[in-house]
């Protein structure tokens, strides 16, 4: 085996140091690997609702600091949050050079971040019923888009500037793209790199949990782990990812108001029946890879030994001539 590696991370540099302690590590999650099994199986279809939105088309926004201005060209804000990556991508260090003070450019990695939030599927089984019952849900939507924006304004408040929005309407469901950055553009920067977040597993169960629905209790430790382990880090704080999502869901329950309850609860009840799809699904792509890794096993037949065609008499049979040796290395 050769392998080749861009030592761009500090692990992977410290890697090749035989006897340190990142190569033992290294060594370590290395053999972990090695016990794990991965199968590439055709998955069964996915449990999850799939939805239609009939009607409704995504749209994007800019934000210059004081108003938001609708994009008119289907490529505006990609365009936008380019030229913007190339003007905040970078900031203005301290440091010391033969021991004077002295300030230094330096570069940025990400100076554009993405958070993505989707309705609650409760929000949209109810945009869902609405389109198929003949109503415009535009204007509600609206309504709470406009309250979720003000909350996160507030929610990412000396942590991040806002560059702009998009809204989707080509998933199962529905969902936000909040465009930010750290940079300012004349040098400096706000907040911190991280932004003290759970992933979306966690604000999906989060979600579950506040619709009332029982979930299992293998997803109820995982969820108790993945608390404990935010608090030690961060302490007793909701997580970004988490404050976002609730936000836009009080946001629908203020606007759509008691309408909404009943999808809500209708949600809550269907959870222990896609756990038991999930996990249906889950042990067909066992007995999937276990169809695949039989069918290597089984042994291959042997081929037919075709005849071969008499020479033609008076005439001898041309022998091929050997292949050259390989050259060496």
């Amino acid at each position: 085996m050769s392998t080749y590696t861009r030592a761009k991370t500090k692990r992977q540099r410290r890697h090749p140091g035989s006897r340190g302690k990142s190569h033992k590590l290294d060594k370590q999650h290395g053999d972990a690997r090695k016990e794990t099994a991965w199968l590439g199986v055709d998955a069964p279809s996915r449990p999850s609702p799939q939805r239609k939105f009939p009607g409704m088309e995504g749209h994007e926004y800019t934000y210059d600091g004081g108003t938001w201005h609708r994009c008119t060209g289907p490529e505006e804000l990609a365009d936008f949050l380019e030229k913007m990556a190339e003007l905040l991508g970078w900031y203005i260090s301290a440091t010391k050079r033969k021991g004077r003070e002295v300030e230094m450019k330096r570069p940025v990695a990400t100076p554009v971040e993405i958070f993505t939030t989707t309705f609650s599927p409760w929000l949209s089984d109810w945009v869902e019923a609405e389109l198929a019952a003949g109503r415009d849900p535009k204007k509600k939507l609206a309504a709470i888009r406009n309250r979720w924006l003000e909350a996160a304004q507030g929610l990412l408040a000396g942590q991040r500037h806002l560059l702009g929005y998009a809204f989707h309407a080509d998933t199962d469901d529905l969902h936000f793209d909040l465009c930010c950055s750290r940079q300012d553009g004349k040098g400096g920067r706000i907040g911190e790199p991280g932004l003290r977040l759970v992933g979306p597993w966690c604000v999906s169960t989060d979600r579950q949990v506040r619709s009332g629905a029982k979930i299992n209790a293998d997803k109820q430790r995982q969820l108790r782990r993945s608390i404990a382990n935010f608090r030690h880090r961060y302490g007793n704080t909701v997580p970004l990812d988490v404050a976002l999502a609730r936000a836009l869901d009080t946001a629908a329950e203020e606007v759509i108001g008691p309408d909404l309850i009943r999808y809500r609860e209708a949600y809550a009840k269907r959870v222990p029946q896609m756990e038991r799809e999930h996990a249906a699904a889950q042990l067909a792509a066992l007995d999937a890879a276990a169809q695949k890794l039989r069918e290597r096993m089984a042994p291959e037949p042997a081929p037919t030994p075709e005849p071969e065609p008499e020479p033609e008499r008076g005439l001898e049979r041309e022998m091929p001539e050997p292949e050259p040796p390989l050259p060496p290395l």
